[in-house]
């Protein structure tokens, strides 16, 4: 088998896989996670069952590579144009909180569904939840480790990291079960006590 054969149909398999992430999305868009089910999936990516089990071994399976690729490289992509900045730590978390202030305000229906179906699978699924807490923690640490001399002494870049995780995803929470919940306020409180907590005083402060 030539090298361009394999390429052809890794490609295939690729387009398979595309068009039922796809399908999946335009379902959860108009029915809701629970309206995207196997059967609905096989009928709108026009394949059998057995090839959607081909893909991915579960539904959830498929339901987390979507929300991996969606909503929890989201965090990275902060972090990463934050560092890519250049700016001290304060104006990097502002930068941050800000862009999440507008990515919670400006959710549509698919973003909440994926968010509340992490949050709603994490008890039964706990090692796959632990992957996402991990991967949100290390791109946070990441970012707290560039801007170590900023902190306070006391303090180190994966317990900043950790700390920040958990009450961006505690007023995540508050955010989907509240449809009058303030996010943007609270937000830039979060943000402010940050600062507050984690900097080190500066000569000319």
């Amino acid at each position: 088998m030539t090298v361009q054969t394999m390429g052809r149909r890794e490609r295939k398999k690729q387009a398979v896989r595309d068009k039922i992430s796809e399908e999946t999305i335009a379902l959860i868009r108009r029915q809701g996670v629970d309206g995207a089910t196997v059967e609905a999936i096989c009928e709108k990516a026009d394949i059998a069952k057995k090839t959607f089990y081909n893909y991915y071994g579960s539904r959830h399976e498929l339901m987390i590579e979507i929300c991996d690729s969606k909503i929890l490289v989201l965090n990275q992509e902060l972090v990463e144009a934050a560092l890519g900045s250049g700016k001290p730590l304060e104006e990097q978390l502002t930068f941050m909180f800000d862009q999440m202030k507008t990515n919670y305000t400006h959710a549509d229906h698919l973003e909440k569904e994926l968010i509340d179906y992490m949050v709603c699978n994490f008890p039964n699924h706990r090692s796959q939840g632990v992957n996402q807490l991990n991967f949100m923690n290390k791109w946070y640490t990441r970012l707290y480790e560039h801007n170590v001399a900023r902190l306070k002494p006391s303090l180190t870049p994966d317990f900043c990291a950790e700390v920040t995780v958990a009450m961006v995803n505690g007023l995540t929470l508050n955010w989907l079960n509240d449809e009058q919940y303030n996010i943007e306020d609270r937000l830039d409180k979060l943000k402010c006590y940050l600062i507050d907590s984690f900097l080190a005083e500066t000569a000319s402060s």
